[in-house]
């Protein structure tokens, strides 16, 4: 088993616990696909409520959309978030659905109802105006940076970390998803030579 299969059976096992101290953390052995539970076709979220799940989709598929390969959705970033921030502090978790809402409460502001009911025209106007730090005013205001990008930012994080320890995003890095192999082998390339890249 990997060290990335080590993790994340570590963390599914600390989301069952966080969620159920009756229902005891299960192991998850060599060879046996730990994700497998997030597929399951009754699965609900176990953290969020509805509305936050359904922001959570929408978002984390926006940020990480379809394209020629699966994106964040099928990647059920969403159910995977759900189980480890469960696990995590309370500052972290509330940390987490602050940002959240404000993406619900933003798009209310904007366009008069939550996120995941915007167009997708809607959708792309709002990130483009969360994507980068500024002043919501004007660019070199003295005002307090546009909270949104702080939002944007974390959320961000969460789900191209949710993504790239789905099998999915793991096979994106070279995973052929037998354990057995051991550690994949990721970029070759030095740090420098992806500064033109970005």
């Amino acid at each position: 088993m990997n060290r990335r299969e080590l993790l994340r059976n570590s963390l599914l096992a600390m989301g069952v616990v966080a969620v159920s101290p009756h229902a005891g953390a299960r192991i998850f052995p060599a060879g046996e696909d730990a994700f497998l539970e997030l597929e399951r076709p009754d699965w609900t979220p176990a953290f969020l409520n509805q509305q936050q799940n359904e922001t959570l989709i929408v978002l984390s598929d926006a940020i990480i959309p379809a394209t020629d390969t699966p994106g964040a959705k099928a990647a059920l970033v969403n159910r995977f978030l759900d189980l480890v921030v469960a696990a995590q502090p309370a500052t972290v978790q509330k940390e987490f659905l602050d940002s959240l809402a404000w993406f619900d409460s933003a798009a209310t502001e904007r366009y008069k109802t939550t996120f995941d009911k915007l167009t997708v025209e809607e959708r792309t106007d709002l990130l483009n105006l969360v994507a980068w730090p500024h002043s919501r005013s004007s660019w070199g205001s003295t005002e307090a940076p546009y909270a949104g990008y702080q939002h944007f930012s974390r959320l961000k994080l969460w789900i191209a970390s949710g993504y790239y320890s789905s099998p999915i995003g793991l096979r994106e890095q070279g995973w052929d998803g037998w354990a057995a192999r051991g550690t994949y082998t990721g970029c070759e390339h030095q740090p420098a030579e992806h500064k033109d890249a970005k």
